[in-house]
């Protein structure tokens, strides 16, 4: 049975799942600042985007292609929202897991600044 830190813990496919993270920076020593200085600033962002995507079945490894998100949330689309400084935020509605098998899933948020879009966040989490 594979081990696995599972931060978001596990989300009922019968509710609604609301994301929320707060994210934070690092202060000078390395330490996450927990100063009201140490949000991060997402005024910048041209785009803000959350992926689900199944896990990988086998120690981390597809074999083949990487499967294709199974949800999103996009500050584009508005389904998803940025309060800044520090706070990104998406909502799932009542019966928008229901399509989706129980099992564990791999959560990342994407920033674009400019030409580059870079990954700021990937947690596991289960639907059940």
């Amino acid at each position: 049975m594979p081990s696995f830190m599972n931060t978001l813990g596990a989300v009922s496919r019968l509710g609604q799942w609301r994301f929320r993270h707060v994210f934070r920076a690092a202060d000078e020593r390395g330490r996450l600042d927990l100063s009201d200085e140490g949000l991060i600033d997402f005024s910048a962002c041209s785009e803000v985007l959350l992926t689900v995507t199944p896990r990988a079945p086998h120690r981390g490894c597809w074999s083949g292609h990487a499967p294709e998100p199974v949800m999103t949330a996009s500050l584009a689309a508005g389904s998803l929202v940025v309060s800044n400084p520090g706070i990104v935020e998406a909502v799932f509605p009542v019966g928008s897991l229901l399509c989706v098998p129980p099992g564990l899933y791999d959560v990342r948020v994407f920033v674009t600044i400019g030409p580059e879009t870079e990954q700021v966040f990937s947690e596991p989490v289960e639907f059940a």
